[in-house]
């Protein structure tokens, strides 16, 4: 996949593809208030007026708020991340927002009024606001939506949280610290992992630095019901409570500390700003660090799909201030705490950690995933409450009765995924990103480790080599290395660990002998998918030119390429009715498979080459999305121009009105025979190359490779592409069949002779009648 180098690593292990699976911010149903809820206001009159021609280059950025600004809290804190967009961008943004949204089918309306009045980027922040933000995403594929706090996310959908058991840990040692009565009343809205993390956070705070205390939770079953939580922290100050917290959307727990000469924790934002001292501090929301950068990236055309869940490093959570009441011996100990979870050296949930039964549950030395972080249903030691579900077994020693056996725990199986792109690229590295979740999501016990943007441009110093020996640290007993690039370096890391079974995607060296018996190669056949890109960029040609966009030169690229060319000639020809020697088909190689400034040709400049040369359909071989995106603004100046981008089947969505289809990998499936049989022990050295299940080339579950048909197509157009896949699913077309002659003049083919699998992977030069260097 790319160019054999020396690179850098930042290792950071995560599995932000479940970002927020039971990490709900706001649950799906938000049970009725005691009153019904306030109509959702309308937008500002200056926020809906029509802009002025000079206004109309504006981002136009929208907010949909589930209570009002002035709860002090959730709301307020969102509103605080628009204004920081206001204030860093200024005249190049238009803001606007609704407040009071009921989550549900109102939040639909509002979303999609929003999309329809023209916002390119619009932010839906309660997690009851999920599926409708999916809903209006599907007929708004131009737009850009963030959810906050969900898990779903789509092509033009990013979810966005942070991690706020971080700051809800620190504010538990100073809660810890003030409590005399050694009763600490905890406000909770919903008995969901978000909110039980965060107790339980608070918690081993508190527990710190005051063994003795407990924290007592109460449930409201609301998020933003002032008179349920302020009844709540009432009744938990009758219990003997001398400190209330809470996660809650408003400051009423706070009011009602004070009025009983309590002290408080806050949440969301700092609530002492708007009580009083009484406030010791509180975790806050810092949304506008987050929102700058997203608007930036949109404003600069960069901007991927994400699932981001950010933390004090990140800056996006944080703790506010302590109160002057704070003694100065918390206050250092709070700044140490603080300072270790900054360096990345320690976090909340690591061990000893006892569940609220008294047994270990996390032992010393690990540390919870992500994963058990996110989907958390049981209380620590130290709370008071009802939580869904008992401490689990599995995540700890069990004591168990005397002379009996002790149970042997379930090994979790590891493997590890090296990208040379980013996990995002809508392209190669997040085809098998997707790959490696839908491993975990099918094969129960197994967990991915990932490193992304393994090449020159992002990671210059550290080898492969280093990589590999952080997975292997891990438990890694399987790893992928996803490119051509790390072939050269995975047959001696493979050497070095043969207890470890190593897969290189897209290489070779298992047939040419020089592979260890522990490494294999898998890679999809994408050739036929190749010849399908190159069938429709021939029928929506009106120029007779077709632009390819190459990465560097070899066998690979050459045959993709090639595969191009001869689907397109074949449909000039059949479908057109056109002599296909006038068919002019142009590569330009930039040198890698995505930008690196200063080093390769810029993708962007190419594709526009193409298109002010003649050439009206360009065709991608590259990992990123430069093409489609170049088509989109030339049709947005009214050029009719095309582009067929590659790898990943959601990228049409970032144009779809010029997206001709998209020959994408599927590697979930093969990746799971993988897996299973290094598990079950039955693996062995193979050299897979995958072809297609053509009973199911347009469908997204396709096995191996594909072709997702893109809206630009005309019904007439997909008419034809059904009986071309047609005809090279039953062979009667067959893309690599002779006459056919390399660029150079050489033959390559004799008539009727059909080329062998290795004559096509190692193709040597490009083919008689296209244009571009071959080496």
């Amino acid at each position: 996949m790319s160019q054999r180098q020396t690179w850098v690593v930042l290792i950071a292990i995560a599995a932000l593809g479940l970002l927020g699976l039971l990490a709900a911010c706001r649950p799906a149903a938000t049970p009725a208030p005691t009153e019904a809820p306030p109509a959702a206001t309308e937008v500002k009159e200056k926020e809906v007026a029509q802009p002025t021609p000079a206004e109309k280059k504006k981002l136009k950025v929208a907010f949909v708020y589930v209570a009002p600004i002035g709860d002090l809290g959730w709301t307020w804190a969102h509103d605080q991340g628009r204004l920081a967009i206001e204030e860093e961008f200024g005249d190049l943004v238009e803001t606007a927002y609704i407040e009071n949204v009921p989550e549900g089918p109102e939040a639909e309306r509002v979303i999609r009024d929003f999309a329809q009045k023209g916002y390119d980027l619009i932010f839906t922040t309660s997690f009851g606001f999920m599926d409708p933000t999916i809903a209006v995403a599907k007929e708004f594929p131009d737009k850009w939506f963030v959810h906050i706090s969900g898990y779903k996310t789509a092509p033009n959908v990013s979810t966005v949280f942070g991690r706020m058991y971080q700051p809800r840990y620190l504010s538990g040692l100073v809660a810890g610290s003030a409590t005399k009565s050694n009763i600490i009343g905890y406000v909770a809205a919903f008995p969901i992992p978000e909110v039980i993390r965060g107790i339980n956070a608070f918690t081993l705070g508190v527990r710190e630095v005051n063994p003795n205390a407990e924290v007592r939770v109460v449930w409201t079953n609301t998020w933003f019901g002032p008179p349920e939580e302020k009844e709540a922290a009432e009744a938990l100050l009758a219990e003997g409570a001398d400190v209330i917290a809470q996660h809650q959307d408003t400051t009423e727990p706070q009011k009602a500390a004070q009025d009983a000469g309590a002290v408080s924790i806050g949440y969301d934002s700092d609530m002492r700003a708007f009580v009083g001292d009484t406030v010791l501090t509180s975790p806050v929301w810092n949304w506008g660090v987050k929102y700058v950068e997203i608007v930036r990236e949109v404003m600069n055309g960069t901007y991927k799909s994400e699932s981001y869940w950010g933390g004090m490093k990140e800056g996006i959570v944080d703790l506010a201030p302590l109160s002057p009441l704070v003694p100065e011996d918390v206050r250092k100990l709070v700044e140490e705490k603080k300072q270790l979870i900054l360096s990345g050296q320690w976090d909340v949930f690591c061990g000893p950690i006892k569940g609220q039964n008294g047994k270990l549950v996390v032992p010393e030395g690990r540390c919870l995933s992500d994963e058990e972080m996110l989907s958390m249903d049981w209380f620590v030691e130290g709370v008071v409450g009802e939580a869904p579900a008992e401490p689990p077994e599995s995540a700890g020693e069990i004591e168990a009765p005397a002379g009996a056996p002790k149970p042997e725990a379930k090994e979790e199986f590891i493997f590890g995924m090296v990208l040379v792109g980013p996990h995002n690229d809508h392209g190669w590295s997040e085809a098998h990103y997707t790959a490696g979740k839908y491993v975990e999501e099918k094969v129960p016990g197994t967990k991915m480790v990932w490193l992304e943007s393994l090449n020159p441009a992002d990671r210059p110093e550290t080898t492969l080599e280093q990589v590999v020996d952080d997975m292997v640290s891990q438990g890694a007993k399987l790893i992928f290395t996803t490119s051509d690039a790390f072939e050269e370096d995975t047959v001696p890391v493979a050497k070095k660990y043969p207890d470890v079974v190593f897969i290189n995607i897209s290489g070779d060296d298992v047939l040419t002998g020089e592979a260890p018996p522990n490494e294999g190669n898998i890679m999809g056949n994408m050739v036929p998918m190749k010849g399908v890109a190159g069938c429709a960029a021939a029928l929506a040609t009106e120029t007779g030119t077709i632009g390819y966009l190459g990465p560097l030169i070899n066998h690979e690229t050459r045959r993709l390429a090639s595969a191009a060319y001869l689907g397109a000639r074949y449909c000039y020809e059949k479908y057109r009715g056109k002599d296909p020697n006038d068919l002019r088909f142009i590569v330009t190689w930039i040198g890698f498979w995505f930008n690196i400034p200063g080093v390769t040709l810029d993708p962007t400049e190419v594709a526009n080459d193409f298109f002010d040369t003649g050439a009206d359909v360009v065709i991608s071989g590259i990992d990123t999305t430069e093409a489609l995106v170049v088509a989109g603004q030339r049709a947005a100046q009214g050029q009719r121009v095309f582009a067929v981008p590659y790898d990943y089947e959601g990228a049409c969505a970032e144009a779809p009105e010029v997206c001709l289809g998209v020959p994408y990998f599927n590697w979930g499936p093969a990746y799971v025979k993988t897996v299973k049989a290094v598990m079950n022990g039955t693996w062995k050295q193979s050299w897979d190359w995958v072809p297609p299940d053509w009973s199911n080339i347009n469908n997204r579950d396709t096995t191996g490779t594909g072709f997702v048909f893109g809206p630009a197509l005309t019904d007439e157009w997909k008419a034809i592409l059904e009986e071309f896949i047609a005809g090279l699913g039953s062979g009667e077309i067959v893309l690599y069949k002779g006459p056919l002659k390399l660029q150079d003049g050489t033959v390559y083919l004799e008539e009727g002779e059909v080329a062998t699998p290795e004559q096509i992977w190692y193709l040597p030069k490009l083919l008689e009648g296209m244009e571009g260097p071959s080496e």
